[in-house]
């Protein structure tokens, strides 16, 4: 009876100890999803601002008519790679939105929206090039370049500010705060 006693009391012991490690070990996982689709944000994130940086150089090209067509055919070159790479991880982060926090879900969402159009503008400044290489110094292309640089500047923006926000708002709710008391001091 008392073997019986101190193997029931030492179950109610161990129960709970694998209640919590098996919640905690369910848990794991998804962490470590949310930390991957977080590390692929940034890089994208990154890959963004490059973009975002070389389309502003392309731009401010346009102002400067003394420039050569074989300048600006290197930027567009230069964007054209920096648009497939954020298509293919673009893809990529899409096919783990059910792995990522809201905020990252977020991210995701807005990017290619704005990543669409970039590409748009981008093919049709690369075609006005090839059709004509003169075409740098009319509107056609100066506006198509000047689209360019909206969608990747607001891209980059929203990327920047909603990851911004999300690693924020992690580490609030990893703050441990107690209610503070009603009086004053």
């Amino acid at each position: 009876m008392v073997l019986t006693s101190k193997l029931f009391m030492a179950s109610l012991t161990v129960l709970p100890l694998v209640v919590l490690a098996s919640s905690a070990w369910a848990e794991t996982p998804t962490q470590q999803r949310n930390v991957q689709v977080g590390k692929q944000l940034t890089d994208f994130k990154r890959t963004a601002y490059e973009m975002h940086r070389e389309a502003d150089t392309l731009n401010s090209f346009t102002r400067h008519k003394q420039l050569s067509w074989q300048s600006h055919t290197y930027r567009l070159n230069a964007l054209k790679d920096h648009v497939n790479e954020m298509g293919k991880t673009l893809a990529e982060l899409e096919a783990q939105t059910l792995g990522a926090t809201e905020g990252q879900r977020r991210a995701i969402e807005h990017a290619r929206p704005h990543l669409v159009l970039v590409a748009q503008h981008l093919t049709q400044a690369i075609e006005l090039v090839n059709k004509n290489s003169d075409n740098i110094h009319w509107g056609e292309y100066a506006e198509a370049v000047s689209n360019i640089y909206d969608h990747a500047d607001a891209l980059h923006t929203k990327l920047d500010t909603i990851l911004d926000y999300e690693e924020a708002r992690m580490r609030f709710d990893g703050l441990e705060l107690q209610p503070t008391s009603g009086s004053g001091s």
